[in-house]
């Protein structure tokens, strides 16, 4: 039985990192299951994806990469592949990292032909056999994560089991597309809804309106609630089957359509409806792209964003839901959807999840 690396790919330059996930994924033996703009996020994903190796794109040397690679080093969680565009780092942190076989190093030069990318990316694949070779040898396995090649899922995986084979079902969604747009009172209700979702289900995108601040913990959170797995939304990211992608920050979060699937956006910081992320600018791309495969729910919050945007949706023939009132913390937004007809349907917080489910079949 052929077996496949889960990788986290870690890159601050958008088109590098959509670059380098599409690459690896071509390469026999590696799966990308996580991706990170930066190491405050590639720490969430090490958590909940549990890669056996990193990636990281180091572009200049800073004090948070050091640190992390200091964290890393001392916990020894996993083997690191260091991929810089300039000189090799010499700080101590960088040292220690490959003295201690927990990471290697390399350039990564110009790649101005197909011919030099394929010769680079086979030779970062090399590279990220070998050093989770050199890791195993000497501390054991970073995770027991292993897969095989096309094994298909036999059946959903409960959330405790979720993070034993994550990538069995790591591949571009053709099913329905939910849609949920929260705001006051949302954090929690959307931690009831999610529970509901099986872990096989479609491909969820959502908005919360919430600190930045915040929004680590709260998609940590909403990862514990839910047999699906839950990660912040990242520019050129792949919706993928089995997986909710969060716009939590302070930058908005669209899809596009991507071939036979979809892709992730996230850009842009003037408010919307007072807001950013906005619920209308997730919606209005939902309706854009994905139409009548999409399902859009409205839950709890304060104003009226996302109304617009759940009735453009209704218009491209997507299936649409209001929160009700009586189970709404505050009835600003789902209302505001109801008033002018966005909604189809208004549903209790308690059916909210299993409804939203039966729609999708």
């Amino acid at each position: 039985m052929i077996s496949k690396l889960n990788v986290v790919v870690v890159e601050g330059a958008p088109k590098a990192r959509l670059a380098m996930v599409h690459a690896l994924n071509k390469q026999v033996g590696i799966n990308v299951n996580g991706i990170a703009s930066d190491v405050m996020q590639a720490r969430m994903q090490v958590k909940i994806r549990k890669p056996d190796v990193l990636v990281l794109g180091v572009n200049q040397n800073s004090d948070a990469i050091t640190t992390f690679l200091m964290q890393m080093t001392e916990e020894k969680s996993l083997a690191m592949v260091i991929v810089t565009s300039d000189a090799l780092p010499k700080s101590s942190a960088y040292l220690n990292a490959i003295s201690s076989c927990i990471a290697t190093m390399m350039v990564k030069p110009s790649l101005e032909t197909t011919t030099q990318q394929t010769t680079f990316f086979n030779k970062l694949t090399r590279r990220i056999q070998r050093v989770s070779q050199q890791f195993i040898q000497k501390y054991g396995p970073a995770v027991k994560t292993r897969i095989a090649i096309e094994q298909p899922a036999k059946m959903p995986l409960s959330s405790s089991e979720k993070n034993i084979a994550t990538t069995v079902r790591h591949h571009p969604t053709q099913d329905k597309l939910i849609a949920l747009g929260a705001s006051t009172g949302g954090t929690e209700a959307l931690r009831h809804v999610i529970a509901k979702f099986p872990a096989d289900t479609g491909a969820v995108v959502l908005v919360q309106h919430i600190p930045t601040s915040f929004s680590a913990s709260f998609i940590d959170r909403l990862d514990q609630s839910s047999p699906m797995h839950v990660v912040s939304a990242e520019e050129g990211m792949e919706i993928c089957k089995g997986f909710i992608y969060v716009g939590a920050g302070d930058e908005h979060f669209t899809i596009e359509r991507n071939g036979q699937g979809y892709i992730c956006h996230v850009g842009g910081k003037d408010p919307i409806n007072s807001h950013c992320p906005s619920v209308d600018m997730l919606f209005n791309s939902v309706a854009k792209h994905a139409g009548s495969k999409a399902i859009g729910a409205l839950m709890t919050g304060m104003g009226e964003d996302g109304a617009s945007g759940l009735k453009k949706m209704l218009q491209s023939s997507a299936r649409t839901v209001a929160q009700d009132k009586a189970s709404s913390v505050v009835w600003g937004m789902p209302g505001a959807a109801v008033k002018i007809g966005a909604a189809e349907e208004e549903v209790a917080l308690n059916a909210l999840g299993d409804h939203l489910i039966s729609l999708c079949k």
